[in-house]
């Protein structure tokens, strides 16, 4: 099975103090050998803009997470099949949800990644509650919640 960190995943994976850190560590070790995870190129972006945005003294933290990431996890790059899944994704979440083109745009990255998770056949591993929704609008997409 093939497995999409969202960012806050990662988030909650790299901060051992997270209360959400024990339970996706012990989920990662109840994987198959033939499982893979992946991390999207969004994730970077996100993590880039969290270091350039950290305080000095954490700065080296988060580059030694992101050096970390990049040579222990696949990363999906965008391309235009997911291109295609997000500009009809997005278009059914605004219609569904009767959200205001200001606010769509707060989940730009969401949609990103679950069409990127559709594309690439993988599961979305995240806790946010938006996926729930675009599941319902596009049943190829798959989710896990590992912080339960």
């Amino acid at each position: 099975m093939k497995f999409l960190f969202d960012s806050n995943t990662i988030s909650d994976l790299y901060n051992t103090t997270s209360k959400q850190y024990e339970n996706i560590s012990k989920r990662l070790t109840q994987l198959a050998n033939t499982d893979e995870i992946a991390i999207s190129i969004v994730t970077l972006y996100e993590l880039e803009y969290a270091f350039h945005n950290a305080p000095e003294n954490k700065q080296a933290i988060i580059r030694n997470d992101i050096n970390h990431l990049q040579r222990n996890f696949s990363v999906v790059p965008l391309n235009i099949q997911s291109a295609e899944v997000f500009g009809q994704l997005k278009k059914q979440f605004k219609d569904s949800s009767m959200i205001n083109k200001e606010n769509i745009k707060k989940h730009n990255i969401d949609i990103m990644l679950a069409s990127s998770a559709i594309c690439e056949n993988s599961v979305l591993v995240s806790a946010d509650k938006i996926y729930i929704h675009l599941q319902q609008l596009n049943n190829n997409l798959h989710t896990e919640d590992w912080t339960l």
